[in-house]
């Protein structure tokens, strides 16, 4: 199911929006509608990838694991390190499946920089996304993890522009997406295939959400070491 939700429908989602808009023009440097649909599909699933972290550490609550490593003195900040490189590599396979369905199946056409710039611009922007599944994960009752997950992925993934154009928003959606994570995640990957000035407020807002949430989760941690060492 994992597989399914991160990389198949994503890359269904793409290939079924571009059939139905994706051979527009989209004024932007000659680029077709499709190039940015793809961008945003492969954005949506790897924010569902990055928002599984959380899923991992429900199943290590739920077994004892994160007990015994709280137990033994385990750092937050290693834990929060290793879990992070973990699913930031999980996050991969979403990323080059809606590409390369781009690529061999809908005719994309970029040169390799702006492939790589692209690929490399989304990957980057999944870490503040991961440390919010890791911190569901941590915050939340087991039960409860997975419906947060859930809709916290739908209501950032429309909200932030992923599944529909952001000059269609009212002004105060626009307003609102221009605070998420989602939003600026789609931007900087059109930035890496159009190239210019870097968005130095998107830079920033995803800046901000890492720090705040990498803060986040090491206090969690601590909350569970506590709880761990009194029993």
């Amino acid at each position: 199911m994992f597989v399914f939700f991160t990389v198949a429908l994503p890359v269904l989602m793409f290939l079924m929006f571009n059939q139905i808009f994706g051979q527009e023009l989209s004024g932007e440097d000659g680029q077709s509608v499709g190039t940015f649909i793809m961008v945003r599909m492969a954005a949506y699933g790897g924010l569902g990838a990055a928002l599984n972290a959380g899923a991992m550490i429900q199943i290590e609550r739920a077994n004892g694991w994160l007990r015994q490593l709280m137990v033994a003195g385990l750092q937050p900040r290693s834990f929060v390190v290793g879990k992070l490189a973990a699913a930031m590599v999980v996050v991969l396979p979403a990323l080059f499946g809606v590409f390369l369905a781009g690529i061999l199946l809908a005719g994309v056409d970029l040169s390799g920089p702006e492939l790589l710039r692209s690929l490399l611009a989304l990957w980057v922007g999944m870490v503040p996304l991961v440390l919010m599944g890791l911190g569901i994960g941590l915050a939340l009752k087991p039960s409860a993890v997975g419906a947060v997950t859930t809709i916290g992925m739908m209501l950032l993934a429309v909200a932030g522009g992923l599944w529909f154009p952001y000059d269609m928003f009212p002004t105060w959606l626009q307003t609102v997406a221009r605070f998420l994570p989602t939003y600026w995640l789609g931007e900087l990957g059109t930035w890496g295939i159009l190239g210019g000035d870097l968005p130095m407020r998107g830079v920033l807002t995803l800046a901000a959400w890492t720090l705040g949430l990498a803060i986040a989760c090491a206090m969690l941690l601590r909350r569970a070491a506590r709880r761990a060492s009194r029993r």
